[in-house]
């Protein structure tokens, strides 16, 4: 079987983090709120799809093609 290392890293933490919390999904969850709140990455949530035109559909390939291009 193939052997993914990727896989295998996220596996290995999530077991780290089941052991951690012992198995309480409760912990777990607000752990997970807690490196998310003190986290400083920059969340991004999509639009509503009902809500977004055409128009901008394109406008936003249109400037991922030219960042692309940079």
């Amino acid at each position: 079987m193939w052997d993914d290392p990727i896989v295998n890293e996220v596996r290995r933490a999530r077991l780290e983090i089941e052991k951690e919390c012992g198995g309480d999904f409760d912990q777990i969850y607000k752990r997970a709120l807690e490196v998310q709140k003190n986290s400083t990455a920059k969340v991004v949530s999509r639009p509503d799809p009902a809500k977004i035109t055409m128009a901008e559909i394109d406008e936003e390939i249109a400037a991922h093609r030219r960042e692309k291009r940079l």
